[in-house]
């Protein structure tokens, strides 16, 4: 998968990160004159120089060299800075008398400044992992959706209403996936300093980047769930589970039917009951499967003393 695409936000920085650039530069240009004499310091300048064209390694590179390049006051305030990012106490920090105080606090300092990188490249894959599942699953969704408008006008054209309105069941139960779905992509908040090495939404994103066809699958399964369901409650076993007035306020009623004919709402408010069942039916992904449990357990002989 990784040699079939360009990663994206390698190519894109300072339209991703513009702040993050300006700031890392801004670290370089606040470096006292005797840095000059250091070594780094004019592959580091000719970096910054060259702001405009990073990409994101060269970036990561330089506010590395910057920290390297640090006298020990900026280094110790850099190192403060990063302590509360990642909620550590002073006593985390390297003891000032000891004699190795400055290359222990250095190091300090560039393991955290590494680690608050791979977070923020870890939110820069979230948010791409996150924009192409989106992309995927609404370029299937208006598919999907021209099949039904097509449908549905062919149903009202040929009299054929109940064929327009499993059309706009289907619809409506692939629409309730499609919502579930991009719900769940965008719930895992970003990545935080300290927890870069955590899966939190990390993961669960590249699951489903990797499982992009079974998500699809499960997006289009929601529409016969949808199906399932309206059979579930045009042919009465739905009430099986519900008391008579929840019944009657909540389960839509239908108009008897003949072979082969599909039976229809009886009114408007029907209808609408109708379509708020059929997106829940896709959009609760064990709603149907549930029922379906249930209903089985009523087909069950009793054990014997029971």
């Amino acid at each position: 998968m990784a040699g079939s695409r360009t990663y994206r936000p390698l190519a894109q920085v300072r339209a991703v990160g513009g702040p993050y650039v300006d700031q890392v530069v801004a670290d370089f240009r606040a470096l006292p004159l005797e840095a000059v004499q250091l070594p780094r310091y004019g592959e580091a300048a000719a970096l910054a120089n060259s702001s405009d064209t990073l990409d994101w390694q060269q970036l990561f590179t330089l506010e590395l060299w910057v920290v390297q390049l640090m006298p020990l006051y900026q280094l110790e305030q850099r190192a403060g800075i990063l302590g509360q990012l990642f909620h550590q106490t002073a006593a985390a920090l390297p003891d000032p008398a000891q004699e190795d105080y400055e290359p222990r606090l250095r190091a300090w300092a560039l393991n955290l400044q590494s680690e608050r990188q791979w977070a923020f490249r870890k939110n820069l894959l979230r948010e791409q992992e996150a924009w192409r599942l989106r992309r995927r699953l609404a370029a299937t969704l208006w598919a999907v959706t021209a099949i039904a408008v097509l449908v549905s006008w062919s149903g009202m054209l040929f009299g054929w209403q109940g064929l327009a309105l499993l059309s706009m069941v289907a619809w409506l139960g692939i629409s309730g996936g499609y919502a579930s779905i991009a719900r769940r992509a965008q719930s895992p908040g970003p990545s935080q300093g300290g927890d870069a090495s955590q899966g939190t939404a990390l993961g669960n994103l590249c699951a489903l980047d990797v499982g992009q066809d079974s998500v699809v699958q499960g997006m289009l399964l929601a529409g016969l769930f949808a199906l399932v369901g309206y059979s579930l409650l045009a042919s009465g076993l739905f009430t099986q589970l519900f008391s008579p007035a929840l019944n009657a306020s909540l389960i839509p009623q239908f108009k008897s039917a003949d072979w082969p004919s599909i039976p229809l709402t009886t009114g408007g408010h029907e209808l609408a009951k109708l379509a708020v069942w059929s997106f829940l039916f896709g959009f609760a992904e064990r709603l149907v499967p549930d029922v379906l449990d249930r209903l089985t357990g009523k087909l069950k002989p009793s054990k014997p003393g029971k």
